[in-house]
C-alpha cells in the first residue's frame, strides 16, 4: 500500500519515527499522517508500518540539518521525548515545513502544529534542566554509581552529555524506571544510551522489581541514614509546612529523595 493511502505508522523510537516522516516526504499529496502503532486506529483508517532503520532515520536527520540548521533539529527532537500526546503528528508536518521553508518555519506561531512542537519541546526542556539537579546518585556494592529516576519526559537524551561531562572519572548509570532505558557511563569514555536496561539485584521487592537498595555499599547506607537523621534534626516541626515544600520541589520527585519521608 503506498503511504499516501493512509497513516504512516512507527513503533515508538524516535529513528522509527524519522523513517516514518521520510517515508511521509516520498509521498504524493496530501501527505500522510504519522503516528505512533500503539495509538488505537480509527474504524476505516488505512495504515502503512514503517521499520525501524537508523542508517535512513540518520540521513533525514541530517538532510533536514542541513536545510533548517541543527538548533531546529534539537527542536524537533525535543518535542518527540515530551511525550505529549499528538506531538508526534504535529512534527511530522512541521518536518515538512522545515525541508521546504527552512529554520523560519519555526517562527510562525500562529501555525497551530508550530505552537504544538514548541510547547512539546519547552515542556521536555525545563524538564531536562531541572534533572539536572534533581539526579541523586547512590553507591553500589561494586564501587558503581547508580541514580534511578522517573521523569514525565523522556530526558535522558536530554541531560546525558550533562552528566557525562561532570562526572567524567566516575562509572555510573542513570535509569529511567518507566521507560526501561539508562545513561551508562564508563570513567574515560563517551556515554550510551540504552535500551531494556534493568539493575541485576539480588532480592527484588514485592511484585519481583529488583531491589536497588538491596545492591547500595555499607558506606552509602551509613550516609543516608546520617542525612536523614540531619535532615530531622535541623528541622523546626512548628514551622513544618508540605505545601511550602512542594511549590519548590514537586511530591512526585520527593520518591527519590532520602530526607523526603512519608507525612
Amino acid at each position: 500500500m503506498n503511504g499516501a493511502e493512509g497513516t504512516i505508522v512507527y513503533h515508538g523510537s524516535f529513528p522509527g519515527f524519522l523513517c516514518a516522516c521520510a517515508e511521509a516526504l516520498n509521498s504524493r499529496e496530501p501527505a500522510p499522517r504519522v503516528l505512533d502503532a500503539r495509538v488505537e486506529p480509527t474504524l476505516f483508517e488505512a495504515r502503512f508500518q514503517v521499520a525501524r532503520d537508523d542508517e535512513r532515520a540518520a540521513a533525514l536527520w541530517d538532510r533536514i540539518s542541513n536545510r533548517a540548521g541543527s538548533q531546529a533539529m534539537v527542536t524537533v527532537l525535543e518535542a518527540f521525548l515530551s511525550g505529549m500526546p499528538g506531538a508526534d503528528a504535529s512534527l511530522a508536518t512541521v518536518l515538512r515545513k522545515l525541508w521546504r521553508k527552512g529554520a523560519k518555519a519555526l517562527d510562525d506561531l500562529s501555525d497551530g502544529d508550530v505552537l504544538a512542537v514548541e510547547k512539546a519541546a519547552l515542556r521536555a526542556r525545563q524538564e531536562g534542566h531541572k534533572f539536572c539537579g534533581l539526579v541523586r546518585f547512590s553507591k553500589l556494592s561494586d564501587g558503581s554509581w547508580y541514580a534511578p529516576v522517573e521523569p514525565s519526559c523522556d530526558v535522558l537524551p536530554l541531560i546525558a552529555e550533562h552528566f557525562s561531562t561532570r562526572f567524567s572519572s566516575m562509572r555510573f548509570a542513570i535509569h529511567d524506571l518507566a521507560r526501561g532505558s539508562a545513561i551508562i557511563h564508563e570513567a574515560g569514555r563517551p556515554c550510551s544510551l540504552v535500551e531494556g536496561f534493568h539493575l541485576d539485584a539480588a532480592t527484588t521487592q514485592d511484585g519481583g522489581r529488583p531491589d536497588p537498595e538491596a545492591e547500595l555499599s555499607r558506606g552509602e547506607k551509613e550516609i543516608r541514614a546520617l542525612w536523614s537523621l540531619y535532615f530531622r534534626a535541623i528541622a523546626i516541626e512548628p514551622r513544618r509546612n508540605r505545601r511550602l515544600q512542594m511549590s519548590h520541589m514537586p511530591r512526585k520527585y520527593w520518591s527519590r529523595l532520602t530526607e523526603m519521608g512519608p507525612d
